[in-house]
C-alpha cells in the first residue's frame, strides 16, 4: 500500500507530541515507546503503546495495543483485553478494543478527527480502569 498525503500529516500530528514514536510504513503501525498510565489503575505505569493508522483515508481506527501487558491495581480482570497477542513489533502484548465514540474527519486535518485525538483517547481508555 501507499503512504498517502494524508498519512503524512497524521504523522507530523504525532511526531509533533511524541518525536520518539517509530513507524512502520509497510504495515501502517506506529509504536510510542514510553506511554504513561495511571499508576493507581494500572501495573506498570509506563508502557509502550501501538496501533495501526487505517490505509484508506476516512477510515476510523480501531484498538490500541500495550507491551508489557497491563495488570489492574487490585487484580481485577480488565474489559476488552486481551493478552498475549502479537504486533508487527513483536510478542507479548495487551490488546484493548477501543473505538472512538464519534469519528468525523476533516480535508482539514486538525479540523475534524484525527490520529492525535485517536492516540488521546486511550488516555480517556485507561482513566476508565479495568
Amino acid at each position: 500500500m501507499i503512504v498517502t498525503e494524508r498519512i503524512e500529516q497524521e504523522l507530523t500530528l504525532l511526531r509533533a507530541v511524541y518525536p520518539d514514536l517509530e513507524w512502520r510504513p509497510d504495515a501502517f503501525w506506529v509504536r510510542i515507546p514510553d506511554y504513561a498510565v495511571p499508576p493507581a489503575l494500572w501495573d506498570p505505569p509506563k508502557v509502550e503503546v501501538a496501533f495501526r493508522i487505517p490505509p484508506t483515508v476516512g477510515e476510523q481506527p480501531y484498538a490500541f495495543w500495550v507491551r508489557p501487558g497491563l495488570s489492574a491495581v487490585g487484580g481485577r480482570p480488565i474489559t476488552n483485553y486481551t493478552y498475549p497477542t502479537s504486533t508487527c513489533f513483536g510478542d507479548s502484548w495487551g490488546q484493548f478494543s477501543w473505538a472512538p465514540e464519534v469519528w468525523a474527519p476533516h480535508v482539514e486535518i486538525t479540523r475534524g478527527s484525527n490520529m492525535l485525538n485517536f492516540v488521546r483517547s486511550f488516555a480517556d481508555r485507561l482513566r476508565e480502569g479495568p
